[in-house]
């Protein structure tokens, strides 16, 4: 049985699949998708018109999810130790943990942003900065 804190690094790496699913789905889903995921409406009206900066910044986001999931499942042991593993690690969680945790500042002067969509994804990457800051211990610590 895996304890407790390595689940969390599953979850971390769960939620990044997740993204890359959505991100990729989305190129194939067209404006609607971007619009129901809460893409920008610069995104969304780049889909509608068929230029090439929704599917770019959704493919270049799908990629950056995707080192993400790698990096926790090297954390977990399903891919090799990775190259500047600690420091990716880090790094990932620290940016997942500020997405999650910026929300609320950045509402007071942007009142749109307290929306279902942004609370969730906030939650959901806060949570997923946790299995990565979960990662980084047990990376540091050689569990």
């Amino acid at each position: 049985m895996k304890s407790s804190s390595i689940l969390w690094v599953y979850l971390s790496a769960a939620i990044a699949l997740v993204g890359v699913v959505i991100h990729v789905g989305a190129v194939f889903g067209g404006a609607s998708w971007y619009a129901l995921f809460g893409a920008p409406p610069r995104i969304v009206a780049s889909a509608r018109a068929g230029t090439w900066l929704a599917p770019v910044s959704a493919l270049v986001i799908a990629g950056l999810m995707a080192v993400c999931a790698v990096y926790a499942g090297s954390v977990i042991g399903l891919v090799r130790r990775l190259p500047l593993q600690r420091v990716a690690i880090a790094t990932i969680a620290v940016v997942c943990l500020l997405r999650g945790l910026i929300l609320p500042l950045l509402a007071l002067t942007h009142a749109e942003l307290w929306n279902t969509f942004e609370v969730v994804s906030a939650l959901v990457w806060f949570l997923a900065g946790v299995g990565f800051a979960e990662g980084f211990r047990r990376v540091q610590g050689g569990v």
